[in-house]
């Protein structure tokens, strides 16, 4: 493990973010010094600056990865940012026998204690999107109540914009992971605020994007690239579709289960159609929101550079049996593992990726003409260390962002922290978008689905003929263990019949969602929890036979968090040691908390 990867990348979790060579101290970030923040130069640093701070907490360790393998789309059992006490599963390291529909996560709550290492993975978020929120309501003070003019009303707009929609973000966030929190702007005396509900949060969070994306509508200005050191520039229209976007991606994932998800008073769908239908895949122009890492020493998309390393990261066999269900045993056979894919979805091909220089490292396949864009196999499966369940191994990484030739791992690109590293991207919108269609029985989510579906995948295209279905579905597979050859049109993973629109919309967001921050729980914990039956198991093991008492392919969780996992986040111990409250949290029976209306 490189150890000196997560300490470089928790060295960059500042709690003010600048950018260029400037820096800024303020000993109370909520009450900074009047003095600085009237010098128009630092002030637009300061809102330049939430864009980094925004990306660098969006994508933590200690939180992101935990929730990247809780959703199980991910797999790794290092404990790094504890991903191995959330992310396991309640059984003997030592069983292989036990039924997987039984697993659950009940004893593995979030350790919300001053005296536990694990309150980390809760404390991360809330105070790095705090820090976040501080600095953007700094900036929009300075410019709303002080008067201040950077340069021209061009910039100054521009500055307040950014801040706006970092102020939006940042409350978002709290929203979606917490179950409650404080609604803090430039207005607010934050010596007498008070918590409130995360339905409270999540209100002032939509009122702050339909801000952000008034402000950007109204003006026209062109980001500076250094504000995502270098990655992109956005004009306002781009920001604009970026308000959007995580507009939609609040109300969609916002809820905590599918019974939240399927309430009107907590989901509004046609309110995420409409945002989704502004967003970052609309206007005939696809734009992504992205940074470019620096080693993760003060820019780090933290998500990546671990999953990138396919020595430290793995893609969960759950997922990994949906692309090629003819080769990937779910869960993993200890002692045998899969053989190399042949997978018809593109993403995955034959699994070969690198050169022959990286066998001693990755027992891997040098790429052939065959080779995945996303997903790379590795006769070495067994990476991560057999006391921590079998159940974490496979043989799937995913370089899908490693942009060296061949994906060769190269130390200056994704696996080492630096290059282009998305956090948002277009094809997030569209299904966000299909979703909302969907969820009100509406046409249109087809060609919304084949943009990765068809254009990526290479997979036969979802049509509005096909059965719409229902999110229990689960996901379609991108083939039919049951026959020969390739390029049929899947069937459902849970048991084998026709595959609906939902369920190639769920198997296309299993994918696309990989690496984007926390999303792919949050799309996993709206949905319905599905279980497959044991339709493919014909006597032991299939399609290989080396386990007959091992369950493969047999009944298992095949969507939604596995039972006992918790689905929201409690306000950190220090917090609320400040005014000596009780200490609470959220995992096993109690997963979550009520939605008050």
């Amino acid at each position: 493990m490189r150890i000196w990867q997560v300490a470089r990348g928790l060295g960059a979790l500042t709690a003010l973010a600048v950018v260029g060579c400037k820096s800024l101290e303020i000993e109370n970030p909520n009450e900074p010094s009047s003095v600085i923040l009237t010098d128009p130069n630092v002030l637009e640093t300061v809102a330049a600056g939430t864009m980094r701070s925004w990306f660098n907490n969006y994508t933590t360790l200690n939180q992101t990865l935990v929730l990247s393998v809780q959703a199980r789309g991910l797999s790794s059992s290092w404990n790094n940012g504890n991903m191995n006490y959330y992310g396991g599963i309640d059984i003997s390291p030592a069983d292989t026998a036990s039924v997987p529909t039984a697993w659950s996560r009940g004893l593995r709550p979030w350790t919300n204690d001053l005296s536990a290492a694990g309150r980390t993975s809760i404390e991360d978020g809330w105070f790095g999107m705090y820090s976040v929120l501080s600095a953007a309501n700094d900036a929009l003070k300075a410019i709303r109540n002080g008067g201040i003019v950077i340069g021209d009303d061009a910039r100054t707009r521009r500055a307040e914009t950014i801040a706006q929609l970092m102020q939006a973000a940042a409350l978002s966030y709290i929203a979606l992971n917490y179950d409650q929190g404080y609604v803090i702007d430039e207005n607010t005396n934050v010596v007498t605020v008070q918590r409130v509900t995360r339905r409270d949060v999540k209100i002032a969070a939509l009122a702050a994007f339909d801000a952000a994306i008034a402000l950007a509508n109204a003006n026209t200005f062109t980001t500076d690239p250094a504000w995502t050191n270098d990655a992109e520039e956005y004009s306002n229209t781009d920001i604009a579709k970026i308000g959007n976007t995580m507009a939609a991606m609040l109300l969609a994932w916002y809820p905590r289960d599918d019974t939240e998800a399927a309430t009107a008073s907590v989901v509004d769908w046609a309110a995420v159609e409409a945002y989704a239908s502004q967003g970052m895949s609309t206007g005939g122009s696809a734009i992504t929101f992205a940074l470019i890492g620096d080693g993760c020493s003060a820019w780090c998309q933290g998500a990546m550079p671990w999953f990138t390393d396919w020595s430290t990261g793995r893609v969960s066999t759950r997922l990994a049996h949906f692309l090629d269900p003819k080769t990937q045993m779910d869960p993993y056979a200890l002692g045998v593992g899969s053989p190399q894919p042949s997978s018809p979805d593109l993403r995955m091909g034959d699994g070969s990726s690198g050169n022959a220089d990286l066998i001693g490292v990755y027992d891997n396949i040098p790429t052939t003409a065959n080779a995945g864009t996303d997903f790379a196999y590795s006769y070495t499966a067994e990476v991560f260390r057999p006391d921590r369940g079998y159940y974490a191994q496979s043989n799937i990484g995913f370089p899908r962002w490693d942009t060296s030739p061949n994906k060769i791992q190269d130390i200056e690109l994704q696996w080492g922290g630096f290059g282009y590293s998305p956090v948002i991207t277009a094809a997030m919108n569209d299904l966000l978008l299909a979703e909302a269609l969907l969820r009100q029985g509406k046409a249109g989510a087809a060609d919304l689905i084949n943009n990765t579906r068809v254009l990526r995948g290479g997979l036969p295209p979802a049509a509005e003929g096909d059965p719409i279905g229902t999110p229990a579905d689960g996901p379609c597979m991108a083939d039919n263990p049951k026959t020969t050859g390739v390029g049929n049109d899947g069937v459902l993973a849970k048991d084998g019949t026709a595959c609906t629109r939902w369920s190639k919309l769920l198997y296309e967001a299993d994918i696309e969602l990989l690496q984007m921050g926390p999303a792919h729980y949050w799309h996993m914990r709206h949905l319905p929890v599905v279980q497959a039956t044991a339709w493919e198991r014909v006597g032991g093991c299939v399609p290989v036979d080396p386990c007959p008492n091992r369950q493969t392919n047999g009944a298992r969780f095949i969507q939604g968090l596995i039972p006992g996992t918790a689905r929201e986040m409690p306000v950190p111990a220090k917090e609320l040691a400040v005014k000596a409250e009780a200490f609470y949290t959220f995992g096993g029976a109690t997963s979550k908390g009520t939605e008050v209306p």
